[in-house]
This record gives structure tokens, sequence and C-alpha cells, in this order.
């Protein structure tokens, strides 16, 4: 555990002094990137010194928890062995969830080690910057830069964060607190094994994948990469919490390291700041005494400036809203007399949820009517906070795509667990235990075991020679420059970390970005319409890019500035111009 903790520190402070020396000298070198790395296994090996000893206490893990250890295990190595690898000519990713977030995700790193001024343009968006949080690629940055490769790294940062969450879930939750977050889901799983009953036909499938509330691993976990430092950081933060401020021990980390990791997080997860400020509330209100009270505040303190500056970094001083809107029921079935429909949202409810919201419920009211002795206040100061967060985001949706709210929903439903387990369920005798273990964990077990399996080989790049080629091309263009080109997510210019007029409208649309008025005058140029010249201006391009992207977006093109326009960089099946705002 004290090596996990240590490398967490380790890895957020590499990240916080790259970004000081990324503005300080102007962008990201290979220099910065070794001295930010350097610093922080230093920093990650004083961590380690005053990190106190594993408490002898604990009990060792029995079978069913090595067997959850095991399954995390082959889960992670499935999942980030094969995040991205090549098949014949094709780029190939495991996991459909991840087919545009981690085209997205290789841009922002390629693009963050090429050099760019900081705070950096935004990539993907001519005329913004850079709001999102960069902290996880940002990390894969400082190796690239430093020498090592891309895929490589990707595959590293995600065994590494695999193992950390592990140890982190453990250190929250012990087993079941494993089993919450690889198995989590509702009652469809149920409706399958009906089917399967009935049809004879066994093939394992991911009930989840259509569903609102998906297999958290899958879905979040190794599509989102900043939760591969933002998830072990935030529980470890908590049950460090929960150590000093609820139970008057010593704790998990040293003062300042558990300030890095809290006031930093915003840098790669807003969501999990968020959440966890909400919780450090709770650890306020619930406090053992008035010291235990008074630390937490001072604390809390402490991080606001730092937490401040990294929260303006990433959504453009405050600017990104985010698409916050009122939206009651989240993503259930629209109805304009609920009474009527009852059973279709309640259904909804337990079909995304199933009986850990029952019990999660129960949990609550236990907690609230019973006398708070000393365990009751720790239920109280954790369950509380995760409980109004949950209601809140049943009404409120946190950005503009209203499953983004799953961010969220992830951090309150792991803050149960812990108390779901030791109130509800490990005093049952053994064999009702086991049954209602398999009620909750069926559906997600299921959704897990068919996500992960042989059946999937999804194309992220259907010809690697024409990345190859490009690659080449763009190599001695400026990292500055801005290309017009197809805004599809896995354009080569975009998997080559280069600056596009427009990226993916997904991505722009989820993040919250108004890119409608830009995309209009990408149409335009891209097929020489009327003032197209006036049209690149306004989009501040450098260079357009014509290759099979834009022949298959852009079939009515007959490319009129062709004739104008200098070509500067040629392939096989693509065509580079310089734009007149560039000469």
């Amino acid at each position: 555990m004290k090596f996990a903790l240590a490398l967490l520190v380790a890895a957020f402070s590499a990240v916080a002094l790259g970004i000081a020396l990324a503005f300080a000298m102007g962008g990201l070198s290979p220099l910065a990137a070794v001295l930010a790395l350097s610093c922080g296994l230093g920093a990650g090996a004083l961590a380690f010194r005053e990190i106190p000893d594993e408490p002898q206490t604990d009990a060792p893990p029995h079978l069913a928890e090595w067997l959850l250890l095991g399954v995390f295990a082959l889960a992670s190595l499935r999942a980030f062995l094969w995040l991205l690898y090549p098949n014949n000519d094709r780029l190939c990713i495991l996991s459909p969830n991840n087919l545009g977030d981690l085209a997205l995700h290789l841009d922002f790193i390629r693009y963050l080690a090429s050099g760019v001024p900081f705070w950096p343009a935004s990539p993907i968006l001519t005329g913004e910057p850079l709001k999102y949080p960069i902290g996880a690629d940002f990390l894969n940055s400082l190796l690239l830069a430093a020498g090592l490769p891309v895929e490589r790294g990707l595959v590293w940062t995600g065994l590494a964060g695999s193992a950390l969450t592990a140890a982190a879930l453990w250190r929250w939750g012990r087993g079941f607190a494993l089993a919450a977050f690889l198995f989590g889901g509702g009652l469809a799983g149920f409706a399958w094994l009906r089917e399967a009953l009935t049809s004879g036909n066994f093939t394992p499938q991911d009930v989840q994948g259509h569903a609102e509330w998906k297999n958290l691993f899958l879905a979040l976990f190794v599509t989102q990469r900043g939760l591969l430092l933002a998830l072990p950081a935030g529980l470890f933060l908590l049950a460090h919490w929960r150590a000093r401020y609820l139970r008057g021990e010593r704790g998990l980390l040293p003062a300042w390291a558990a300030l890095l990791l809290y006031a930093t997080m915003p840098l790669y997860s807003v969501h999990t700041f968020l959440y966890l400020s909400v919780a450090l509330a709770g650890m306020f209100l619930f406090a053992r005494d008035r010291a235990a009270r008074r630390e937490s505040a001072g604390f809390t303190a402490s991080a606001l400036i730092p937490a401040t500056v990294c929260a303006a970094l990433v959504t453009g001083g405050f600017a990104a809203s985010g698409g916050i809107h009122w939206l009651p029921g989240w993503m259930q079935p629209e109805t304009d007399h609920w009474w009527k429909d009852a059973w279709t949202i309640a259904w909804f409810w337990l079909r995304n949820f199933g009986l850990y919201l029952v019990l999660w419920v129960l949990l609550a009211v236990i907690a609230i009517v019973r006398r708070p002795p000393p365990r009751n206040r720790e239920t109280l100061a954790i369950v509380l906070p995760a409980s109004a967060m949950f209601l809140i985001c049943c009404f409120v949706s946190f950005a503009v795509w209203p499953w983004d709210n799953t961010k969220i929903f992830l951090w309150c439903w792991l803050a149960v667990a812990p108390g779901i387990w030791t109130e509800l369920i490990q005093p049952l005798p053994p064999a009702p235990r086991a049954m209602v273990c398999a009620v909750l964990f069926f559906t997600g077990a299921l959704s897990l075991v068919a996500g992960l399996d042989g059946r999937h080989n999804y194309t992220l790049v259907e010809d690697s020679a024409l990345l190859d080629e490009t690659a080449e091309a763009v190599r001695g263009i400026d990292a500055n420059a801005r290309f017009a080109c197809a805004p599809e997510y896995a354009h080569p210019l975009i998997l080559l970390g280069r600056k596009v007029a427009l990226g993916y409208d997904g991505h722009l649309w989820s993040h919250g970005l108004n890119y409608k008025p830009k995309m209009a005058e990408l149409d335009n140029l891209m097929v020489a319409g009327p003032g197209w010249e006036k049209s690149a201006q306004r989009l501040a391009v450098d260079f357009l890019y014509w290759g099979p992207p834009e022949e298959e977006r852009y079939p009515e093109s007959e490319q009129a500035w062709a004739k104008t326009l200098t070509a500067v960089a040629h392939g096989e099946d693509f065509t580079i111009y310089r734009l007149p705002a560039a000469r």
C-alpha cells in the first residue's frame, strides 16, 4: 500500500511540476519532461518514507477476495494490453466505447508533447483554449517527450492505474468495493438468463451496453483516462479522511501529500474533485471532535487557492459551463403522468441499479433513524453526502450529455459500498449473503465477461500507411500550425496531435463548446463555396489537408482552391496545401 501511495504522489508531482515548467519555458521540452519526472520520483520517495506502515490488524484476504483481485488483474491485462494494437494494415482497439475517446487522448498526448505554448490553445476548435482535464494525458506527454513511445506509454499507465485502483478499492472497502466496481449493475442480466434458459444459447452478452448505467470498468475506467489517477487518488483520500477525521487515527498520507492529491485533482477529473469536496464537507460535519473539525477546515482552506487555479486552467477561466441544466429523472423515459407510469419509472431504476439501490436506501434510513454512536457517525458522514449527490444528479445534469452524470454516480456508488457490506450484508448467514451478492453482481459480471471476450475487434485506423505518410508529411510543419480537414475523430492529423480547425463534433458537443458557426465556415472552405478565402481567415487555418476522409465527407467539392493554393506536401492519397493567411 505504501508503494501505491508513493507512486500516486510521484505521478501527481510530476504532472504539477511539468505544467509549471511548460508555462515557464513556453512549452514542454524533453529536458523539462525528464526534470519533471525525476522530481516526481523524488517526491514519491519522500512520501514513501513518511507514509505510515500498514496496520497489522487488517485480516488477510480470504478466498473470495483473492478471486476478485485475480479477476481485476485479468480484466486489466485484457483491457490495456489490447488497448491499441496492430491488425494487418489496421490499428484496432478492444472496446467500442473507446473509439472516439482514445483518438482524442492520442491527440492531446502528442499535441501537449510537441512543445506548444502553455496554457495551450484547443487542438480541436480554433479560437478556444484547451478546456479539458489533461492531467493523465499530460503524464503520458511527459513520458513521450522523455522518449517512451506513446503506444507503450498508454499500456504502462493503464496497467499502473489498474494496480493503483485495485489497491485503493481494497483499502476503501476490501473485496466488496472491488466487486461493486467490477460488477456493478441492475437486473438486466436476469432477463438475459431467462432468455438463455429458454433458447439454450448461453453466449455472454454485454447487457449493460445499451443501458444507461453501464459496467463501470468498461465504460468509464478504460475510456476516461483521467480516472486512472483520479479514482485511486480519490479513494485513498476518502480512506485517509475517514481515518483522521472520523476515527482519530494517523491516516494514510503525510499532510503535504494529501493536499497535493486533492488540490490538483481538477487537472484529472472535475467530477471527482466535486464529489470529494462534498465528501470532505460531510467529514467536517460529522467529525469525531473539534480538533478533527478544525483540521479538516484547515485542510480545505489550504487547498482553496491551488485547487481554484487548477480548475480555472481546465475550464478556460471557468468559461466552460459544461451545459449544466435541470433534468428531472436523469435519463429515465419521459412521461407526462408519472403516476400512470410508476412501474415504468421504477423498472428503469431497478434495471439499472437493482438491489444495490434498495440496500443503499435502507442503509441511509438506518443511519438517520439510529442513535449516533461513533460507528454510526462514520456511516452518516459517508452515506449522507453520497446520497445527497446521487439525488442531485437525478435532477440536475452536470454536462450537455446527461450520461456524464455517471462520473459522479460512480463516486456515490463506491462511497456507500463499505457501509452496505458491514451494516447489511456481512451480518447475514453465509447462504443468504451469497444469494444477495449473486443478485447484486450477476449483471455486471456478465457484461464484463462479454465486454472483454474475443469477439471484439474495432478498427480505429483503417489504413496505417496513410497515418505514417501523413506523419512524415507534417514532420517539418510548425506544431502551432492549424489545419483545415474533415472533422472525423480518427483523422490522421488528430491521431498525430496536430491542431485542426474543428475536431469530431461529438467531442465538441459533449464538451459544451459552441462549434456550429465554425463548422459552417469549415464546410464552406472545404467545398470551396462563396468566399472560402474569408472562411479560411476566420478559422485562422494555415494549411488545408485533402485526403480520403475529405473525399468521403465532401464528395460534392470541386476543390477550386487547388488551382490557387500551393501544395507543400504530397502522399499517395493526400495533398497538403498552404493557405494564403500563412504566407
